[in-house]
């Protein structure tokens, strides 16, 4: 499959894993990459074919829906296959309302991913590969001031830096302490968002509204 793809996503090691990962599915596929929805349109501009978008439902700046439409507003007809970890329902109709053409859960395997992207090229609707029967749903949270208001202020600094895609280290370097203190602030945010992994704290916080969450 000779083609070009766009990959967006904020989370750096993911976005460089799966870069290598379609490059060895396909090693004639160009992958131009961006880490945010303001990267991604300037890479508009430097590439003059372009057959798919695959990218994050979250970004730290532009996101979800509008993101979306403003890819088809510079691209038109563009192919978008959005990939993301949020288990909430509600962003699957959300995205394929604002113009995506598939949506597949991060769970998904290399086979179900490059599946799933060769018929968003071909021109099919609604392909959706969710979140696998049987795992578990990020829960229910509290109204956004509930949820936050529990953290301390360092906690909330914390949290919007993995936000971010911030490792350990680096938040412990951009916040002056210790890599063991950061774990320790983490585990606390884990219990405050009633949640067990890093990604779900990212979903949860921006549900919650911090850096705002996509429309």
């Amino acid at each position: 499959m000779s083609a070009t793809i766009l990959l967006i996503d904020d989370h750096a090691m993911f976005r460089e894993g799966l870069f290598l990962a379609l490059r060895e599915a396909e090693p004639s596929m160009t992958v131009a990459t961006a880490r945010n929805g303001a990267e991604a349109l300037d890479a508009l501009a430097t590439l003059p074919r372009l057959d798919a978008v695959m990218t994050d439902y979250y970004l730290p700046d532009l996101g979800g829906a509008a993101l979306l439409g403003e890819l088809h507003r510079r691209r038109s007809g563009l192919r978008i296959l959005v990939l993301s970890a949020s288990e909430d329902p509600q962003d699957i109709d959300t995205a394929l309302d604002a113009g995506a053409q598939g949506f597949v859960h991060k769970s998904a395997d290399s086979q179900q991913l490059m599946d799933a992207l060769r018929r968003v090229m071909a021109g099919e609707q609604n392909v959706v590969q969710a979140l696998p029967a049987g795992a578990a749903a990020l829960p229910v949270l509290s109204p956004p001031t509930d949820v936050l208001s529990t953290l301390t202020a360092r906690q909330a600094e914390v949290l919007q830096l993995l936000c971010e895609g911030l490792r350990n280290a680096e938040i412990a370097l951009r916040l002056a302490t210790s890599e063991k203190t950061i774990k320790a602030h983490i585990s606390a945010i884990f219990g405050a968002l009633g949640v067990t992994s890093r990604t779900q704290a990212v979903i949860a916080a921006r549900r919650a509204g911090m850096l705002g969450r996509p429309r």
